[in-house]
C-alpha cells in the first residue's frame, strides 16, 4: 500500500498530457544531444485529445507543437512532471521558433490506446527517440541513433505493475480495512499533497483564473442561489484549482494515479470534510490514504485516459467514498455511495484537458457529496437500476465496461470533432 502511494502521488506541474509528451521530447532530445531541428512526435488518441487545449505553466501559448517543442528545448527529463518548471525565456523563445517554423509533426496513433507517446528528435548528431507507455513518467524505449539506451518490455515498472494487480483483486472493504491498519507516521507525507492542493485552490480564487467558474461560483456563495455548506465549499475549491491549473498557472499539483486534476477531486473534498466535522490528523491522513487508493483501484478498473472522464467517474467517486467513510458511513453504506455515484455520473466524456474542466469535476464533486449524504442517511440506488450492481465492486465493472469497449467508438468520434473544430477555427 506505502510503495504504491508513494509511487503515484507526486507534484505535477501542468496537465499531465503536455507534460508527457514534453518529457518524451526532452528525452529523444537529450539522448542524442544538439540543436532539434525536427521532431516527430506520435500520441494515443487520448493523449493527443487530452493535451489539444490546455495551457502550459510558464507559456503562454497552448497546443502540442508547442508542448514538443518545449521538451525537445529544455532536453532535460530528469525533473518528471515537473519538466515545465525549466521553461525560461531562452527555451521558450527556441520552443516558439521551433514550434511556429514547422519542426513539429503530429501524427495519432490508430493501435495505441491510453498513455502513449513516441518522438523522434533530428538534430546535428543524429535521431534519438523515447516512448512513454502506460504512465505519464514511464519511458520504455530511449535510442541514440542505433544504439539503445534503455529499454523495458513491461509498460509498467514491474513493482507497480504487480502492486495494481493486487489491488484490483481487493474489496472496497479490504482496502478501507488496509488503510485503517496504518499508522499515522506511516502515512504523514500525504499531509504535503494536501497543503499544496490548497495553495492551488486559494491562488485560483485569490487570481481569478480562467474563464471565471469558480469566481462566479465563490461570489454567490451564501446567496439565494447557492449555500455554503461543504458541498458548496468543496465545489468552489475544486473548481478554482481545476481552472488555475488548466489555464497554466505557475503552482504545481499533488497528483493521485498519475494526474494533477485527480488529486485535486481527492483531496480537497477530503480536507475540507475533515475541518467542517472537526477530524484530528490521523483520521484526516486515513481518509485521504483511503481516498487515494480507491481512485488507483477504480482507474485500474476504467483506465486512466478513456472515452470518459476518469477524474469524475474514478476520482470523484473515491473521495465521495472516503467522505462517507468520514462522516461515520459503514462499508455497506460505502458501497452505496459507489453505487449512488455509478447510477448518476457514470458515463460522462471526456473532451480532453481544459479550463472547462472546472465545471466538469465541480457537478461530479457535488454529486459526490450528495452521493455520500445520501449514503449515511441510508439511502442508496437500487442494484436493480440500469448499470447498477449489489456490490461496489460490480458497480465499478460496470462504469470499466462503459470505458471499454463501451465507449470506444465514442473517443474516437469526440476526438474527430475536437480535430475538425480546430481546423475550421484555423481557417
Amino acid at each position: 500500500m506505502l510503495e504504491l502511494l508513494h509511487q503515484d502521488i507526486v507534484p505535477a506541474l501542468g496537465c499531465t498530457e503536455p507534460v508527457c509528451i514534453a518529457l518524451a521530447a526532452a528525452d529523444a532530445a537529450k539522448a542524442v544531444g544538439g540543436r532539434v531541428k525536427r521532431l516527430h512526435a506520435e500520441l494515443s488518441k487520448n493523449i493527443y485529445k487530452n493535451a489539444m487545449s490546455v495551457g502550459i505553466p510558464g507559456f503562454n501559448q497552448v497546443g502540442i507543437p508547442y508542448a514538443a517543442a518545449l521538451g525537445a528545448c529544455i532536453a532535460d527529463p530528469s525533473t518528471g512532471l515537473e519538466i515545465f518548471k525549466q521553461i525560461d525565456e531562452k527555451v521558450a523563445g527556441e520552443a516558439r521558433k521551433l514550434a511556429d517554423s514547422g519542426g513539429i509533426i503530429l501524427s495519432v496513433s490508430e493501435n495505441e490506446r491510453g498513455i502513449y507517446v513516441r518522438c523522434e528528435a533530428e538534430t546535428e548528431n543524429g535521431t534519438g527517440i523515447s516512448v512513454i507507455r502506460g504512465g505519464h513518467t514511464n519511458i520504455v524505449l530511449t535510442q541514440a541513433n542505433d544504439t539503445v539506451l534503455v529499454k523495458r518490455e513491461m509498460d509498467l515498472p514491474a513493482s507497480g505493475s504487480v502492486l495494481l494487480d493486487r489491488l484490483k483483486m481487493m474489496t472496497v472493504s479490504e482496502i478501507r480495512a488496509l488503510v485503517a491498519s496504518a499508522d499515522e507516521e506511516e502515512l504523514d507525507f500525504l499531509m504535503a499533497g494536501a497543503e499544496m492542493n490548497q495553495i492551488l485552490a486559494d491562488y485560483g480564487l485569490q487570481e481569478g483564473q480562467g474563464i471565471g467558474i469558480a469566481e462566479v461560483l465563490n461570489r454567490n456563495c451564501g446567496g439565494a442561489i447557492i449555500g455554503n455548506g461543504l458541498m458548496e465549499r468543496i465545489m468552489v475549491q475544486v473548481a478554482a484549482a481545476t481552472e488555475a491549473r488548466l489555464e497554466g498557472c505557475p503552482y504545481a499539483t499533488m497528483s493521485s494515479a498519475g494526474s494533477g486534476s485527480k488529486g485535486i477531486a481527492v483531496i480537497l473534498p477530503v480536507m475540507e470534510t475533515v475541518r467542517t466535522i472537526g477530524a484530528d490528523r490521523r483520521t484526516a491522513l486515513k481518509g485521504l490514504a483511503f481516498a487515494h487508493l480507491l481512485n488507483e483501484y477504480i482507474n485500474a478498473h476504467i483506465g486512466k485516459l478513456s472515452a470518459v472522464c476518469s477524474c469524475a467517474m474514478a476520482s470523484a467517486t473515491a473521495a465521495s467514498a472516503a467522505v462517507t467513510w468520514l462522516l461515520g458511513g459503514t462499508d455497506e453504506q460505502i458501497g452505496w455511495a459507489i453505487r449512488n455515484m455509478t447510477g448518476s455520473i457514470a458515463g460522462m466524456i471526456c473532451d480532453g484537458g481544459k479550463t472547462g474542466c472546472a465545471l466538469k469535476l465541480s457537478a461530479a464533486t457535488m454529486t459526490g457529496i450528495i452521493s455520500a449524504l445520501l449514503a449515511v442517511n441510508g439511502v442508496g440506488l437500487r442494484p436493480t437500476d440500469g448499470i447498477c450492481a449489489e456490490t461496489p465492486e460490480a458497480c465499478i465493472r460496470s462504469m470499466s465496461r462503459i470505458s471499454s469497449p463501451g465507449m470506444v467508438e465514442t473517443d474516437g468520434e469526440i476526438l474527430r470533432i475536437m480535430v475538425e473544430k480546430g481546423i475550421q477555427a484555423a481557417t
